[in-house]
């Protein structure tokens, strides 16, 4: 209950500071290019707070420069690098983040994609301070997890670069978040599987081989399971499994493109968690994994 108290009070502070829209500029370009240049290093007694709440508001901007370089970078400063955020404010802006990261979800392309995908990239930083000082409770630990199953499940504007506007890379933050959540002692072996079926999910529906580097990033996700000491082999083996039953008839007969291009693309995936795997030696899931991958990659060469 404390938690939807906290989400609507919240929205209505994100609508006001308009951050479910583009860049709410209000200080103005050239105020936050002069604090870029001063690497984002803000005086002991300024409050930083309400500038990091406007920086969430430039993350929709389809201006490559004010997003990622000011916005962005802005807030991995006072979030991660200089820790000038309480653990209240941390709460309050992973709030904010949360709400903007679902706006639109579900759409097809449009600009519409920066301020979920640059939101999610954001909340990935929240969740690696989280492993460094917890501020999270459990509610939101767990929110946060079904928010980034949910954001990789029903993301459809799957663009890596936008020419012009710059990255995208909805996936690829996604996987970032899933890959610091994956690594907190509070996950549970329900939510381990969660994020392997999303992540197959993913790939089994992006329609695409992956070319931006997101095929990579997933596996950092999957690999931050794979590498826990309480690791489930179970979901990857079915997600193997499948991926096994469904080889032989990608080939049967006259080549069917969409079903290469799936099995391709997890494939492409499952190479890139091996590689991160190889030099793994720890006991438990990760050897079952690897033992599970190797038998994968006979059975579909």
């Amino acid at each position: 209950m404390l938690r939807q108290i906290c989400l609507a009070t919240f929205e209505v502070l994100a609508l006001a500071l308009g951050v479910a829209h583009a860049a709410n500029d209000s200080h103005g370009s050239n105020y936050w290019r002069s604090l870029k240049q001063a690497d984002f290093k803000l005086p002991p007694q300024a409050a930083v707070l309400p500038l990091a709440l406007e920086a969430t508001g430039l993350l929709g901007s389809t201006d490559p420069v004010i997003r990622d370089e000011i916005a962005y970078e802005a807030l991995f400063a006072w979030v991660y690098r200089d820790e000038r955020l309480t653990s209240a404010d941390l709460n309050q802006l992973e709030v904010v983040l949360a709400r903007n990261a679902t706006y639109r979800l579900g759409s097809g392309e449009s600009d519409s994609l920066f301020m979920r995908s640059f939101s999610i990239l954001v909340l990935s930083v929240l969740a690696a301070k989280d492993l460094k000082a917890p501020f999270l409770s459990d509610t939101a630990f767990n929110d946060l997890v079904d928010l980034g199953v949910r954001s990789l499940r029903e993301e459809r504007d799957l663009r890596g670069y936008v020419p012009q506007k710059g990255w995208g890379h909805a996936t690829a933050h996604g996987a970032d978040l899933l890959k610091f959540l994956a690594r907190d002692p509070r996950l549970t072996r329900e939510q381990q599987s969660q994020i392997v079926e999303s992540i197959a999910s993913r790939l089994q529906t992006a329609g695409q081989v992956f070319r931006w580097g997101e095929d990579a990033r997933l596996a950092y996700a999957l690999a931050a399971i794979a590498q826990r000491p309480d690791a489930d082999s179970s979901p990857f083996k079915a997600w193997f499994s499948a991926i096994n039953q469904a080889h032989a008839g990608v080939w049967a007969g006259t080549l069917n493109p969409a079903a290469y291009v799936r099995e391709r693309a997890q494939l492409n995936a499952i190479s890139e968690l091996a590689a991160d795997l190889e030099a793994d030696t720890t006991a438990g899931g990760t050897q079952d994994i690897r033992a599970a991958i190797r038998a994968l990659r006979s059975q579909t060469r």
